[in-house]
């Protein structure tokens, strides 16, 4: 599971009312609030393969420390809620053996479903689209 992947993509009032869930379970620091910044988008040369910078981008960055083990959250956008909760479930799955892991993975594979089903989705509404210029050409 591409766990970043689905924290950035899942719902934000679901993954806001989990970890409103845990907070009462986990003792919480604020290292640094959610904030903005700006990020170096790097790409790759499609012909010699070489690493360039596209430009930059905003970004939502927030650091906490969840019972002891920091965490870091980071996203594309203002996002002020998202980070936090990326940084307390970063925190989260780096403490060995947590009793909030089990709770946050199961959360975090029924969003990766429900993403899925949606780029399936987008995929066929996207192949509805799709011409077919054979037939075009036999017109």
């Amino acid at each position: 599971m591409d766990r970043d992947l689905v924290m950035c993509e899942c719902g934000n009032d679901d993954f806001v009312q989990l970890i409103t869930k845990l907070e009462s379970n986990l003792s919480i620091e604020m290292v640094m609030a959610p904030k903005l910044a700006m990020t170096m988008v790097q790409a790759e040369d499609s012909i010699d393969f070489q690493p360039f910078y596209l430009g930059e981008v905003l970004i939502s960055e927030c650091q906490v420390l969840v019972d002891g083990q920091m965490g870091y959250g980071y996203c594309m956008g203002d996002n002020p809620q998202r980070v936090y909760c990326i940084a307390v479930v970063d925190a989260l799955m780096h403490t060995e053996g947590h009793s909030m892991q089990k709770e946050v993975n199961a959360f975090l594979e029924i969003e990766q479903e429900k993403i899925k089903k949606k780029q399936v989705e987008e995929y066929n509404q996207v192949l509805k689209t799709k011409v077919d210029f054979k037939i075009m050409e036999q017109a």
